[in-house]
């Protein structure tokens, strides 16, 4: 009686292991089967480049023109502070507006500005975004900017102090930038080649060229030229504001050289 209990005993625990086994190669043929599903109809769609959706920047009209009236309007934006736009309040407001005022005004003027003055470019200079408002630097200027590139307006911009403060540094913002709707930004001088041993990002030039059908149709008459200014600095153990360094103004004062107008014959002399 003892040998058979002790064998039937042994029988069952057989088998209660082999259920066991079964049970867990189950689990783990469906655990595999879900994450094929997941991976074919979810995942891989999402990660696969659809090459027929593709965005590229959308380019303005260039090059930049005085108008046919020897007008050229320019629209200069600084220093927005743009935060994380409707929950992001303004500042030194009466108590009774707080709650009504947000980075929405700003934009909300924006697009009224450019409306109105219907400029031939829009510059923005510096300050774009408030780094320490603003959570996300990359969405903060696509709000920034969605004015300008909305109007088609060809644009440009230069950094201020607070812009890297939040989650990109300079170069990455200004290369960001360039890469917009609709920008002509550079985040270094474009001759030749990229100049990139200058101090700071965003240091470039645009040239306005003179009204269509007229003699300085093919000149430029108008040199528009942005410099980075910096950030911060630190002299003599003291924290302070950056400046323009030597490198810019050798490349500034090399450029302004090859355009100057000769105001005898009034066309472009490059020396």
């Amino acid at each position: 009686m003892f040998v058979i209990g002790g064998l039937f005993g042994s029988f069952e625990q057989s088998m209660e292991s082999a259920r066991l086994w079964i049970h867990s190669l189950l689990f783990f043929i469906f655990t595999i089967a879900c994450l094929y599903v997941l991976d074919t109809l979810v995942i891989s769609n999402k990660l696969t480049t659809d090459y027929q959706n593709i965005q590229l920047k959308k380019q303005p009209q260039l090059p930049l023109r005085f108008r046919s009236d020897g007008t050229f309007k320019i629209l200069q934006v600084a220093d927005m502070h743009y935060g994380n736009g409707m929950v992001t309040r303004c500042r030194d407001v009466l108590e009774s507006e707080f709650n009504y005022c947000s980075d929405l005004n700003t934009t909300h003027f924006l697009r009224k500005m450019i409306d109105i003055e219907k400029p031939d470019l829009i510059v923005f200079t510096g300050d774009n975004i408030f780094g320490s408002s603003a959570t996300d630097a990359a969405e903060s200027l696509f709000e920034v900017f969605a004015p300008a590139i909305e109007s088609r307006i060809p644009w440009a911009a230069v950094l201020g102090n607070h812009d890297q403060e939040s989650t990109m540094t300079r170069e990455e913002l200004m290369s960001f930038i360039s890469l917009m709707d609709y920008s002509v930004s550079q985040t270094f001088p474009m001759e030749q080649q990229p100049m990139t041993n200058i101090d700071g990002f965003g240091n470039y030039n645009l040239e306005v060229r003179g009204a269509p059908g007229s003699y300085l149709s093919n000149s430029s008459i108008l040199n528009l030229y942005f410099l980075d200014s910096g950030d911060r600095a630190i002299v003599d153990g003291v924290r302070t504001y950056n400046w323009i360094r030597e490198s810019q103004l050798s490349w500034l004062r090399g450029l302004s050289k090859r355009f100057q107008v000769n105001t005898i014959t009034g066309t472009m002399e490059t020396y």
